[in-house]
């Protein structure tokens, strides 16, 4: 409804201005490899835009807005059949050096480019939980730059809430067990398993007046930020409620669930602090680091604190074909063992990501990326081509393997190997 009314307060103003209007539409097919089933399908098939609209009033006003909007033609549950969100939707005063937002906007995080542990503020679509969308937030900002310096705080009366995916989705574990990392009991569930979603519980008002605060330093040695957030975890634990039959008690107790699974998101509060750092080096290289520390607000069903550590090293190369990117990535987590079912997170707690940006020519573009965990020996690989055909016109292909043994989160989806094509058409 706020964006809505927002549009209906800038129209207004802008009546007489010019606004820049760009975007890209373009349809796609994604295909998934999964175990038979008669519950969860394994194609998507539908629309992508991006819409973009912006007008420079004058010297003190400005208006903004972006559109993300994905349908799917193929999905069998509404939450999953229309996705949108106003990535930026917000007008923009400017007094002297400090500018104020009102409306849906993202606060602008830098750091490592493969894993940002500072990326924490606003909330995801789960929908591919390998390639999670992030969704802007409703509020108030106020911002300044002061010669190196630049500070920012956020305020969110009504945090957006993420976007799960559907009662159908093959990422609702299809085999093997429940994602519930538990020393003692395992949940292992039936064929054709099914889930029930029975609604979402909110603690600690986690989803009203959320806060972030950032500072940051540039240079041209180096760049450092701090983020302050107290506010919405990102990721909802989700409860379950089961039937189960008990199959063995040694060395652990087995349960087999009965159908269907029930769902409870639970929605909680946690403070977060992060930092990251960029440092330029000569030839080309740059070091890049963060890190992240969460504590949940004290309930009994969430874990207690975690940390994330990342460090990474970039290098730009530029070749007679193009800039070349390489990138390599050192990632460290300490979680809690969850007694949750929970797959909404990082699959890994010490992994090396190494990533790779390869253009041939003005019109070809090679992406391709891993992450490699160092404990369950289980790994995500990415591969991509990105071919332009006119100024306006481009096709994309993609594809994706999970590897990992049936012990690791990865492992539930292991073989869950996936192959996207889009055309895309800017302006």
């Amino acid at each position: 409804m706020m964006p809505v009314l927002l549009l209906f307060i800038l129209l207004p103003v802008t009546a007489f201005s010019e606004w820049k209007f760009s975007g890209n539409a373009g349809p796609y097919l994604n295909s998934l490899t999964l175990p038979t089933t008669t519950v969860a399908t394994s194609q998507k098939s539908g629309l992508m835009t991006e819409l973009r609209l912006d007008n420079k009033l004058n010297s003190h006003w400005r208006a903004k807005a972006e559109f993300f909007v994905r349908t799917d033609f193929i999905a069998k549950d509404s939450v999953e059949t229309f996705q949108w969100n106003p990535k930026n939707l917000y007008i923009q005063r400017k007094f002297n050096s400090v500018f104020i937002k009102a409306g849906f906007q993202t606060m602008a995080v830098d750091g490592p480019d493969i894993v940002n542990p500072a990326d924490l503020v606003h909330s995801k679509n789960w929908v591919d939980p390998t390639s999670p969308v992030t969704y802007s937030s409703p509020g108030i900002s106020m911002s300044q730059e002061i010669d190196k310096w630049s500070w920012e705080v956020f305020y969110i009366p009504v945090q957006t809430k993420p976007v799960l995916p559907g009662e159908h989705s093959p990422w609702l574990p299809r085999k093997n067990r429940l994602p519930i990392e538990s020393y003692d009991t395992e949940f292992r569930i039936p064929d054709n398993v099914r889930y029930q979603y029975l609604g979402d519980k909110e603690i600690q008002h986690a989803l009203r007046n959320n806060v972030a605060v950032k500072l940051q330093r540039k240079s041209e040695n180096l760049e450092t930020q701090l983020l302050y957030y107290n506010g919405l975890s990102q990721s909802p634990y989700l409860l379950t409620q089961v039937n189960a039959s008990l199959i063995s008690v040694d060395p652990k107790q087995v349960l087999l669930v009965d159908s269907p699974v029930r769902l409870i998101p639970l929605y909680y509060r946690h403070q977060a602090i992060a930092g990251t750092f960029t440092l330029p080096l000569p030839r080309g290289f740059a070091i890049k680091g963060g890190m992240n520390w969460l504590k949940p607000m004290n309930d009994r069903r969430v874990p207690d604190e975690t940390t994330t550590v990342v460090g990474s090293l970039e290098k730009n190369l530029e070749t007679s074909i193009g800039m070349m990117t390489f990138i390599g990535e050192y990632i460290r987590q300490k979680r809690q063992v969850e007694t949750q079912i929970n797959f909404l997170r990082s699959f890994f707690e010490e992994a090396i990501s190494i990533g790779a940006r390869i253009p041939w020519g003005e019109e070809t573009t090679f992406l391709a990326g891993g992450i490699f965990d160092q404990r369950g020996n289980s790994s995500v690989t990415k591969y991509s081509v990105n071919r332009r055909l006119t100024n306006s016109w481009s096709l994309e292909g993609s594809t994706q393997f999970l590897r990992g043994p049936k012990s690791t989160l990865i492992g539930l989806y292991n073989r869950y190997d996936s192959y996207r094509v889009a055309a895309v058409y800017a302006w």
